[in-house]
């Protein structure tokens, strides 16, 4: 079956957001301070035990809760692999990933997914966070790309250097061509 973007499930059927994400860590002060600078965030309650964050009109986006007794989390244990946020252009993505560089921030893998375009970094719990932007304006033009069998074919994608994206849309490369074709270069 050649992969495409599903139809939504009726609203009654489904939740009508993602409200929040919940952390616990031993790093509290650290997690915080990285979460603050990764998310743009700004704390709705901050008490040394926990810190509700949020970038938007949502009351938190994200909770981190100190336990100190916690152990790190074995790289061999079944559980989420990363969690991701979403921006809507690549002029969007560039200025994120500069002022997360700006900030010594630095990603440890960047993907071109065929679909998105992402960015991944850890944060100091070695959780993998992303940041992505949709290679695609419309859902008819992602899906036409995935009836071409691209995805099917390496669903993983292909790693791309950051600062050559940045390079390409400094040099006003047109947004489509950087995400749908100049990154695989």
């Amino acid at each position: 079956m050649t992969a495409r973007v599903p139809e939504p499930a009726p609203p009654q059927l489904r939740p009508s957001r993602f409200s929040h994400l919940v952390l616990q860590t031993p790093r509290y002060e650290e997690m915080v301070a990285w979460y603050k600078t990764w998310l743009s965030a700004q704390p709705m309650l901050e008490n040394g035990l926990v810190c509700f964050l949020s970038y938007d009109d949502e009351h938190h986006r994200l909770m981190i809760g100190k336990n100190p007794s916690l152990k790190p989390r074995d790289p061999q244990a079944a559980g989420v692999v990363h969690f991701a946020y979403a921006v809507e252009t690549l002029e969007d993505l560039v200025n994120y990933y500069l002022r997360l560089k700006a900030a010594g921030v630095t990603p440890h893998h960047c993907m071109n997914h065929g679909f998105t375009t992402s960015i991944y970094y850890h944060d100091p719990d070695g959780n993998e966070v992303e940041i992505q932007v949709d290679n695609f304006k419309t859902k008819e033009s992602m899906n036409e790309w995935f009836a071409t069998g691209a995805f099917d074919r390496n669903f993983a994608g292909t790693f791309f250097d950051p600062e050559y994206m940045v390079e390409r849309f400094r040099a006003g490369v047109p947004e489509e061509q950087i995400l749908q074709q100049d990154l695989y270069q």
